[in-house]
């Protein structure tokens, strides 16, 4: 699983409104990258629009699934309730305002919406980005503006994919937006032909990944991130989808009881890092004995803060190679076996990369790799939710 991706697994809010005098909701997609939705989420959370609906259109399905895993249902694994208490503020599914098929289903919706929406591709990017399958499922036909480069960290830089949110907010604000002359430019008309411009009344995005509230590019990579301290923190997992993964990891650690112990999870990202070292391709990936040391290092740690001995080690990864798992076996540390647990099966293709990421989320401790999304958020979430210890290990041939 792309880490880049699931972490767009929650990302397009943050643009919060400048007046509170009418009403606005956010209306989440399907699963979406989680960064983007929370950066739309923050958007919210910064502007008070007048009557302003926040869309993001994209989903994780449309980046690293099959088309046939279909579009998930975002409140079957985020607890919505929950995120709208600590906000207070209206979170909507596509299902709370629409009729739609069933997620696996082929067919699009009876009746076909037409709106524009903005791309914040940058200028070499000749089209928008776009999920084919969740706008087929939703039954929507958009054309896409590209945004002005005003609204980039550096204007500058002509290849800059890194926006501000501020900008971005004063932009699509309702009563009085920030508009210049010939700033706003079709990029795409929709796959029915029209040629919509964005209205005052509903802001959507293509792609919200590299969307920052300061002048630091990545920096929801930081705990200090507005984007996870206003957001992040509050999107917990539903009590459905918990209990599901402590199956999985009683049965990794091969524990009796209901209760769970102390134990610590590592994320080693490894199948698409690879590729990302053309200078020292086989000193690319860190060895297993690097995840190791950090592990150890939390031990420790923990026991000073605890005073507590953890001994269990959960780790979760995509590599594919047995002689991966077989040191992986030789430390002694636990791993939970999909193929084993038959869970394309049971839960299908949506429900591999959830599981482990959940999983990475229970422990008292966690180990991730550096620059990869799902071991930062995950990270976050044991410091945050669990008062826990976390490390992260370099690779590249990096030290």
């Amino acid at each position: 699983m792309s880490g880049a991706s699931f972490s767009h697994l929650l990302f397009s809010t943050y643009l919060t409104l400048y007046s509170t005098r009418l009403t606005w909701f956010t209306l989440v997609p399907f699963l979406t990258v989680y960064q983007s939705f929370l950066r739309s989420l923050q958007m919210t959370t910064y502007a008070r629009f007048s009557s302003i609906t926040f869309l993001h259109m994209n989903t994780y399905s449309d980046i690293c699934l099959a088309s046939s895993a279909g579009p998930l249902p975002f409140g079957e694994i985020f607890d919505l309730d929950r995120l709208r208490r600590s906000l207070r503020k209206p979170v909507l599914e596509w299902s709370d305002v629409k009729s739609l098929p069933p997620r696996l289903s082929l067919d699009a919706p009876s009746s076909v919406e037409q709106f524009g929406c903005w791309s914040t591709r940058p200028p070499h990017e000749k089209e928008p980005f776009l999920a084919h399958n969740l706008l087929h499922h939703l039954g929507l036909d958009i054309s896409y503006t590209r945004l002005p480069e005003y609204i980039r960290q550096d204007p500058s830089l002509a290849a800059h994919s890194h926006i501000a949110l501020m900008p971005l907010a004063q932009k699509i604000y309702s009563l009085n937006p920030l508009t210049h002359s010939g700033d706003e430019i079709l990029m795409a008309p929709s796959p029915h032909g029209a040629k919509l411009s964005p209205n005052n009344h509903l802001a959507c995005f293509d792609f919200m990944y590299y969307a920052s509230v300061g002048t630091q590019p990545y920096e929801w990579q930081s705990s200090w991130s507005p984007v996870w301290r206003h957001i992040g923190r509050y999107l917990e997992f539903t009590e459905p989808i918990i209990d599901i993964v402590k199956g999985y990891v009683r049965r990794a650690l091969q524990v009796i009881t209901y209760e769970l112990p102390p134990f610590i999870t590592v994320h080693a990202r490894r199948g698409d890092f690879v590729h990302q070292c053309w200078d020292v391709p086989s000193q690319c990936l860190a060895p297993l004995s690097a995840y190791v040391r950090k592990v150890k290092e939390i031990q420790g740690a923990i026991f000073v803060k605890f005073g507590i001995k953890v001994t269990e080690v959960l780790i979760t990864s995509d590599e594919t190679d047995l002689a991966f798992w077989k040191e992986v076996q030789a430390e002694g540390w636990k791993y939970i076996d999909h193929v084993a647990e038959r869970t394309l099966d049971q839960y299908g293709e949506w429900y591999v990369p959830i599981i482990d990421i959940v999983a990475q989320s229970m422990g008292i401790g966690f180990v991730g790799s550096i620059d990869s999304t799902v071991s930062i958020v995950s990270a976050h979430r044991v410091e945050d939710w669990n008062q826990g210890i976390t490390r992260m290990v370099n690779w590249g041939g990096r030290e």
